[in-house]
Parts: C-alpha cells; sequence; structure tokens
C-alpha cells in the first residue's frame, strides 16, 4: 500500500526517467473507472499533445504539472503502479495496465493497478483534489504537530490516518 515514502520514490523515479519536456502522443485508457475527471474521452482528448513539465508529491498523490494549464493527479491507492516501459510484446496489453501514456521519445508510461482502486484526475484546479489535504509531515514542527494533536480528542491511529489533518500518513507509518 504505498504511502508518502513509496509515493515520493515512484516520484524521484519517474523525474530520473527523465519525463520533463516530454509530450504525451497518446492515452488509452483500458479501464475506465481509472479516470476520476474528466471523464475517458475528454480526457484522453485533452491529455494529448500535452507536455510533462513538473513532477511533484503532495501528500499521497502524483502530481505532473503539464502544459495549457492542466495538472494531472495520479493517487496510488492500494496497489497502483506507476512507471516508465519501452513498448514490446511483452508489455502491450498487459492485464493489469488501466491507463498508458505514450510519450515523444518512444516510452510510455504506464498506470498498472491490480486491484482497480487506483484513480487519474486531469484537472485545471489541482486545489479542487488537493485542497482539504493538511500539511506536510516534514513540514510541521515538534510544537506544530503537537498543536494539532492536542486539540483533538480521537484516538491517535485515526487521527494521523487523517488526510486532513496531515497529508500522506497512511496505515503502516501510522
Amino acid at each position: 500500500m504505498p504511502e508518502l515514502p513509496e509515493v515520493e520514490t515512484v516520484v524521484r523515479d519517474l523525474k530520473a526517467a527523465q519525463l520533463i519536456g516530454l509530450r504525451v502522443i497518446e492515452a488509452r485508457v483500458l479501464w475506465k473507472r481509472t479516470i476520476a475527471a474528466p471523464s475517458g474521452p475528454r480526457f484522453r482528448a485533452y491529455v494529448q499533445g500535452l507536455e510533462i513539465q513538473d513532477l511533484a508529491r503532495r501528500g499521497k498523490f502524483i502530481v505532473a504539472q503539464l502544459s495549457g494549464g492542466f495538472t494531472l493527479l495520479v493517487h496510488l491507492r492500494m496497489s497502483g503502479r506507476l512507471h516508465v516501459a519501452v513498448p514490446s510484446a511483452e508489455t502491450h496489453g498487459r492485464t493489469h495496465d488501466r491507463v498508458v501514456f505514450r510519450l515523444s521519445d518512444g516510452r510510455e508510461l504506464r498506470f498498472s493497478d491490480t486491484r482497480k482502486f487506483g484513480r487519474l484526475w486531469l484537472v485545471r484546479n489541482p486545489s479542487a483534489v488537493l485542497g482539504k489535504l493538511g500539511p506536510e509531515p516534514f513540514a510541521l514542527s515538534a510544537a506544530g504537530f503537537a498543536a494539532l494533536l492536542s486539540a483533538r480528542s480521537r484516538l491517535l491511529k485515526p487521527l494521523l490516518l487523517d488526510q486532513h489533518l496531515v497529508a500522506g500518513i497512511g496505515n503502516i507509518y501510522s
């Protein structure tokens, strides 16, 4: 189950794969419920031709800044995986691939998800999805964290899992 450290690792791996500056030539949506917004056909139409300008993480979300004022948000949920692959007979049509982006350098960015819980959003206003997330854990001082906790009277584990309180902490690290 990907949590903040695992999602950060995915973002660093994508940056190391030198995706910044590449364009999306085509997007294939193989499982339509993977796309949270907009609908599958509009998602494909909007993302085609956009350039990847930056990659970052916010909580458990992968945040890809794209040209044209768009942001691609990816939440891996329990079993999602985002990786770069060279197209071949072996990787084409893999069972758990849900969305495949063909990139301008000939490689593919593949979102695979065994359990089908992961979601992708293509938005102009990322705060519509990310706006309710609490601060990043590393942005809090010990005193700030103590103040957040002392203002609430819930059990500690459910409190830490509340993404509105602190973004990115999941079941393993709570």
